[in-house]
């Protein structure tokens, strides 16, 4: 188990699957709720005004947004988000839908690249090792030393 301070309260915790300690989550859970509802009662509120009436910070609500937990309809004027990519304006996360098919599609073909060049160097060690039986290469021990 791996001990962390909590960026929030500093106090010492066990990380388990968040960077928070338990009493900073909780909260995060409940400022992440407040924002949420009031979201879907105000759909048009800009950040600072979710922010002044919910009293969580406009960096938590940017954060819960990034992340992909809130969506901001493409009507609200009031928020904007953009991709970190190409600036188009987005929903939610970081990216926009051809900048995240660009950047998979991007890993992919570099995986299958990584991948061609692990099948052809096993494939010379493969030979390499055929070609010396078939040679008849062999090393005994007992016979090099006797030549000596």
């Amino acid at each position: 188990m791996e001990l962390r301070n909590c960026p929030e309260c500093g106090s010492v915790f066990t990380f388990v699957r968040t960077n928070l300690c338990p009493a900073c989550q909780k909260k995060d859970e409940e400022d992440f709720r407040k924002v949420r509802s009031f979201i879907i009662r105000n759909s048009n509120a800009s950040i600072l005004k979710i922010s002044e009436e919910t009293d969580v910070s406009e960096k938590k609500i940017m954060r819960y947004i990034r992340e992909g937990r809130i969506k901001i309809g493409s009507d609200n004027e009031g928020i904007i988000v953009q991709c970190e990519v190409c600036g188009k304006r987005i929903a939610s996360g970081r990216l926009c839908e051809a900048c995240s098919e660009k950047l998979s599609s991007g890993l992919r073909r570099s995986i299958m690249q990584e991948n061609v060049k692990q099948q052809e160097d096993d494939q010379k060690i493969k030979d390499q090792y055929d070609n010396k039986v078939k040679r008849g290469h062999r090393m005994y021990t007992m016979d090099h030393l006797n030549k000596n």
